[in-house]
């Protein structure tokens, strides 16, 4: 069996690691431009506090991989990082060195690995080729497996039930996406996307500040942080606006001296050190206004310059309404059983709360003699997908789904997207 590398690359980050890894290592999909002009690739732009008026470039647009001139550097840093961590742990382990041949002190070779990538459902036919040729004609990688980052969930899971019959809920980046799984096969008719993920909160949240309290529009890192660190699903959006105030937190601007990304303020009644430079903003609704727009999508237009009246009377179908689609586009007898087994993945779905809301949603909409099950495994929500394709990587139908050098030279560029492609719908 050969050795993997494991890359779910993901729009906002990519995870990767050796299939002997037990956890994958984050890398930002980016390269940055700082006001002074340095440019960053990756994670290296964490190594400077000059995060004001710092551009990000990423190879992804609607979540199409478009640009292989930016994904490559960051592919380059992330194989150099993986491949030094390899190094120093096989340090202590002899048997682990046995098992990867290194063309040099710090590269791995990549003739002798097999690669399990993933990519966005229904990625342009064209992409996918692109991708293929990079994988083996650039980095001539031995075996290759390319799938949809989804479709890697059921394999951390435990019971045959769950394995079998899975709606996998990815909310991520550019998107979410609902997908139906039967038998470990995406049920393409079944899929949905709902274009609202993190990126689309992070704008929402950049003009609420912006608009309410200070202009952050040049602070793209500050707004993510904000987010991550005060923003919740509500468990009862009209009850929570009618007691906002008791929502109410304080959120330490950086100021580069007692802090170089900001914090919550803790409820301790203590005052601030305050040396004369800190800031702070008073959140309030905006903390659960925002990612209620994954149920109430009219708040983005509602806080949009566009007036036009059309947008605004226009009914959108939002998250739980495309999850009950989903289910009911599904096999008949399938459709009880995939409303039990369902797997949330994705950054975004780290909001507190998020899980419970949702079956609070779909409770409303479906056969109330039908169970509804959120699964729960070992893995971080945004790490799920990665986990999987590890596990994948060592079970034994890994050989029999790959495709190898040989084929691609032998059938030339359109066989891996004949394989691994989408079915037409």
């Amino acid at each position: 069996m050969s050795q993997f590398i494991i890359v779910d690359n993901g729009s906002y980050n990519i995870k990767s690691g050796y299939s002997t890894f037990e956890e994958p290592m984050i890398q930002s999909n980016s390269i940055t431009k700082t006001k002074d002009g340095s440019i960053y690739i990756s994670n290296d732009y964490r190594n400077t506090n000059n995060h004001s008026g710092i551009i990000f470039k990423r190879p992804h647009d609607q979540g199409n991989l478009v640009s292989w001139e930016t994904e490559k550097l960051v592919w380059d840093y992330a194989f150099n990082e993986i491949s030094t961590q390899y190094i120093t742990s096989s340090k202590t382990s002899k048997s682990k060195s046995k098992t990867m041949d290194f063309s040099s002190d710090s590269e791995i070779d990549f003739k002798s690995l097999g690669l399990i990538l993933t990519e966005t459902p229904f990625q342009l036919p064209q992409l996918s080729i692109n991708t293929d040729q990079i994988v083996f004609e650039e980095f001539e990688f031995q075996n290759y497996y390319r799938c949809i980052p989804q479709s890697l969930v059921p394999w951390t899971l435990d019971t045959d039930i769950e394995n079998d019959f899975n709606l996998i809920i990815d909310c991520g980046f550019n998107a979410t996406w609902i997908i139906p799984v039967i038998y470990k096969s995406v049920y393409w008719k079944g899929v949905k996307k709902l274009p609202i993920g993190g990126k689309l909160l992070n704008g929402l949240l950049r003009e609420f500040i912006s608009f309410r309290h200070y202009d952050i529009n040049e602070d793209p890192i500050l707004i993510n942080t904000i987010k991550e660190s005060t923003c919740f699903m509500a468990a009862n959006f009209n009850e929570a606006l009618k007691t906002k105030e008791a929502n109410y937190c304080q959120f330490i601007l950086p100021d580069f001296k007692t802090t170089t990304t900001g914090y919550v303020k803790k409820n301790d009644g203590k005052p601030l050190q305050d040396n004369g430079d800190l800031q702070s903003l008073n959140l309030v609704d905006e903390r659960f206004v925002i990612p209620e727009s994954l149920y109430h999508p009219e708040i983005i237009f509602d806080n949009s310059p566009n007036n036009n009246s059309i947008i605004h009377s226009t009914s959108f179908k939002n998250l739980s309404d495309l999850v009950i689609e989903s289910i009911m586009s599904s096999p008949e007898i399938a459709r009880p059983l995939l409303s039990q087994n369902i797997s949330i993945v994705g950054g975004t779905s780290l909001l507190p709360n998020f899980s419970e809301r949702l079956k609070t949603e779909i409770s409303k909409e479906l056969p109330q003699d039908w169970k509804i099950k959120i699964l729960h495994n070992d893995y971080r929500n945004d790490l799920t997908n990665w986990y999987g394709g590890l596990i994948l990587s060592q079970s034994d139908i890994i050989d029999n789904i790959t495709i190898s050098k040989q084929d691609y030279y032998e059938h030339g560029s359109n066989w891996c997207q004949k394989q691994f492609g989408f079915k037409n719908i």
